[in-house]
């Protein structure tokens, strides 16, 4: 398997680290997903669409445990990026890692769950 081609992104309140393990895509997400960070989100999901099918990868895990926050700007990003995933061939599951402590984040993701169950599942840490 080729090498990761997407490049972490950091800005003062928020961050994302995407990395490659076996045959899935690992993107843990810090901070706080505020309007600021609608931009870079929505910029890296794109390329780790792109990432995902060209490395046919069977996973996406997306660890928000150091999310703080996540507005519904950066929850539309996430819809996008799903409804492209069920959308193309061959479809990789998508897993979002939550802290139990923080419960707005399963609740704010559930949603997702929700849209595309064949697809995304939550698991709580």
């Amino acid at each position: 398997m080729s090498s990761l081609r997407v490049e972490p992104v950091v800005t003062d309140s928020f961050g994302i680290e995407p990395a490659l393990r076996d045959d899935t895509l690992i993107v843990k997400l810090t901070g706080t997903g505020d309007m600021a960070a609608v931009a870079p989100l929505g910029l890296l999901l794109k390329d780790l669409h792109a990432e995902a099918a060209r490395l046919r990868v069977s996973a996406i895990e997306f660890d928000v445990r150091a999310l703080y926050f996540l507005n519904s700007s950066c929850l539309k990003a996430f819809i996008s990026f799903i409804a492209g995933i069920a959308s193309q061939g061959p479809k990789c599951k998508v897993e979002f890692l939550t802290d139990a402590r923080l419960g707005w984040q399963r609740r704010s993701l559930t949603a997702i769950e929700r849209m595309s169950p064949e697809l995304v599942s939550i698991a709580d840490t």
